[in-house]
């Protein structure tokens, strides 16, 4: 799993180093199996939010993906240009524009998951059922807590 090789024994007495360099890990392989699709992990999580809410503000994607205002702008020209989601204007505020994904982003999308999944079910395959049960309970009872 690790790559680079074994995490020395004076390291990994830290939590926190071992979940950087688990993050670190695992976003570079899940950058890697998305460049056959020309995106990138950030297109990816706008893309899920979108579809689970089509017609969000680019300030509330900004929001809840943490990715930047200006890089917001810039993550969803690209999805545009791809033919993957585009912006509509917002009834409620002639200022705004609301995100939807296009028929041919929702398929990209499809496909995207499926390869997520297996990457993670290829990344956590170490640990059983019940310990990833565990491991995600507790990540998000961090990720609850921690400040952003």
């Amino acid at each position: 799993m690790w790559e680079g090789g074994p995490i020395p024994g004076e390291l990994g007495v830290f939590p926190g180093y071992l979940l950087a360099r688990l993050g670190e890990a695992s976003r570079r392989r899940f950058q890697t199996a998305l460049e056959p699709e020309g995106l990138h992990p950030r297109h990816f999580g706008v893309m899920t939010m979108v579809a689970a809410q089509p017609g969000m503000s680019q300030q509330l994607l900004h929001e809840k993906t943490a990715i930047d205002p200006s890089s917001m702008v810039a993550v969803i020209d690209e999805l545009e240009a791809r033919g993957l989601a585009e912006r509509r204007p917002d009834p409620g505020d002639r200022r705004a524009r609301t995100i939807f994904l296009t028929e041919q982003g929702e398929q990209t999308l499809k496909r995207v998951r499926a390869l997520a999944a297996n990457l993670q079910r290829e990344f956590f395959a170490v640990l059983t059922a019940e310990e990833r049960r565990t491991l995600h309970a507790l990540l998000r009872k961090l990720a609850g807590s921690a400040p952003i």
